[in-house]
């Protein structure tokens, strides 16, 4: 065992504040994300130039997911972490291995992507015309460097968790975000690109749009690239000072790293599978009619903020002290007590999201190219997504809690059902949902804003809802994933139960959900930004109120409590 006075900085006792440090960071880089939509939004809004620009990030996010955060801190970080508590000069040596391999093997792809960029276009974006698909193409030569970057940027989130010190590699991706903005709002505001359809002396039609706005999405692609590098770099030198034992070597014979490639086959399924069917669905938008891809994308954005804030923040802290703890009843009871905050965050959003989504995505993104129409769109499609919200909310912990126990393949297995579940629903649902126009939503409910004045008539009604079947089969797979991970967990930890929670959210979540419908009538007709502010304010605080009443212990640990300490 090292000499602890020889050592780097040991990792601190574990401190209740570790998923609130990365509820920040995320929190921080979730806002940013959503400035960077909003502005790319009300520049090129949804259409063929935002199906192109989805569709070249799609496909190298996938490879960022599989190589990178997903699969590498299901079997990375339990390994790391525990040898750390051992012998820090081998943990040392394993870390650098790792970052040696992922190196080689995301250059290797990097390269490959890079070649191969047409025909890996036309392989996930089967339905894109030749002109789209060629931008996409070109878009994706770009961002697949970035990408490669990032992988090497999620392994310094796994140094740094099992070193619990969660804030910097949860935060960095603002800067992610922010470069993208500066090249996007620099190349428009300050070097006129694009400056036609910009200015307003061009209307945006379905026609035009890859031609006026090509030069706004490459620079979105070059700021994507610029931000991966500042992301990667800003977490180095902390990573050096922590880890001041790592030897970068292609060593894979050291048990812990073959123990780390071991869990990795059965995580890298599990993600892979995942990562799988965002592909699908990008394949399947693009059989649709344009912006069915970008519609996807504004969607995720909102939909995995509440995810990330409160479900992602948990189950990263939890993995590392969830790998060190040997009793099945404090595994139990630590997993269950994440799913209790969990679902009393995410229960709210999902309300808010279905009910009042609308106010939401108009605040937003609503601006510029992004019409009221858009707004439609993203809101039924989100709200389809967000029936499955709370599902999809607590299996993130419940994976973690697996992946703690060493079983990756138990939740692979499961992924390929949730993948096949989500490809039968969309493809049984989307035709339909693509025949329906916004003026066929607007007769059926009520919505804040008019429907767009169109000067081409080839733009009145361009859009379709197609997306919305896709979202409603990734519900679906949502809750069936959710329902056989908890028969699992309760095998490898008896008594844990992911879905338990829910039960006693229901008094809160019905009451929030008549308080959101009573004020979309009450807030018809107002500025969406103060519709939304009051609208889910209201209902927000109905929500606390009922579960407080009703004896839900999260409102005081996790509200009141706070809210007295800022008092004193």
């Amino acid at each position: 065992m090292a000499d602890d006075s020889s050592s780097p900085e040991r990792p601190p006792a574990p401190k209740r504040s570790a998923s609130a440090l990365i509820a920040t960071g995320i929190l921080l880089s979730r806002l940013s994300g959503l400035i960077r939509e909003s502005i790319l939004g009300s520049f090129i809004g949804l259409g063929a130039a935002a199906d192109a620009l989805g569709t070249a990030i799609r496909l190298p996010n996938v490879m960022q997911m599989l190589l990178g955060e997903g699969a590498l801190s299901a079997s990375f970080i339990p390994v790391y972490a525990a040898e750390l508590d051992e012998d820090e000069e081998e943990a040392g040596r394993i870390a650098g291995a790792v970052a040696s391999i992922l190196a080689l093997i995301s250059a290797v792809l990097v390269v490959l992507g890079v070649i191969f960029a047409r025909p890996l276009a036309k392989l996930i974006a089967w339905g894109f015309d030749d002109e789209k698909l060629d931008m996409a193409a070109s878009l994706m030569r770009i961002t697949f460097p970035g990408a490669g970057i990032l992988v090497l940027s999620a392994w310094c989130l796994g140094v740094l968790n099992s070193h619990r010190r969660f804030f910097l590699s949860y935060v960095a991706p603002v800067l992610w975000n922010v470069a993208q903005i500066a090249v996007v709002v620099g190349a428009v505001v300050f070097f006129g690109v694009d400056e036609l359809v910009h200015s307003g002396g061009v209307e945006l039609t379905p026609t035009n749009e890859l031609t006026v706005l090509s030069g706004t999405i490459r620079a979105a692609a070059w700021g994507l690239l610029a931000g991966s590098i500042l992301q990667f770099l800003v977490q180095v030198p902390t990573v050096a000072k922590l880890a001041s034992n790592l030897r970068f070597r292609l060593d894979t014979n050291r048990p812990g790293v073959r123990e780390v490639r071991r869990r990795f086959g059965g995580a890298l399924l599990g993600r892979g599978v995942v990562q799988i069917s965002a592909l699908i669905d990008v394949f399947l938008a693009s059989l649709l009619v344009d912006a069915a891809v970008g519609a996807l994308v504004k969607t995720q954005v909102l939909y995995v903020l509440p995810i990330s804030i409160f479900a992602v923040s948990v189950a990263a802290s939890e993995l590392p002290e969830l790998s060190r703890i040997k009793d099945p009843g404090q595994i139990r009871d630590r997993a269950q007590a994440g799913f209790r905050r969990i679902s009393f965050f995410v229960g709210f959003a999902a309300i808010a999201y279905i009910l009042l989504g609308d106010t939401i995505v108009g605040t937003i993104y609503e601006r510029g190219n992004f019409n009221s129409d858009d707004t439609l769109l993203v809101w039924l499609a989100l709200a389809a997504y967000s029936l499955a919200l709370p599902a999809s909310a607590v299996s993130r912990l419940t994976q973690n809690t697996l992946w703690s126990q060493g079983d990756t393949a138990g939740p692979a297995r499961i992924a390929v059902v949730r993948l096949i579940t989500a490809s039968v629903v969309s493809v049984a649902v989307m035709w339909a949902f693509d025949a329906i126009k916004p003026s066929d939503v607007r007769d059926l409910l009520p919505t804040l804003s008019d429907a767009p004045d169109f000067s081409d008539p080839a733009a009145v009604d361009a859009l379709r809802f197609g997306a919305v079947g896709i979202t409603l089969g990734s519900a679906v797979s949502g809750w069936v994933e959710a329902i056989l991970l908890w028969r699992l967990a309760r095998k490898a930890v008896p008594g844990v139960s992911p879905l338990r929670p829910l039960k006693s959210l229901a008094p809160a979540l019905g009451t929030a959900a008549v308080v959101a419908v009573v004020m979309r009538f009450v807030v018809d007709g107002w500025w969406t930004p103060l519709a939304m502010v009051v609208a889910v304010g209201l209902s927000g605080l109905s929500y606390v109120g009922v579960a407080r009443a009703t004896g839900v212990a999260e409102v005081n640990h996790l509200l009141v409590g706070p809210l007295k300490r800022l008092r004193r």
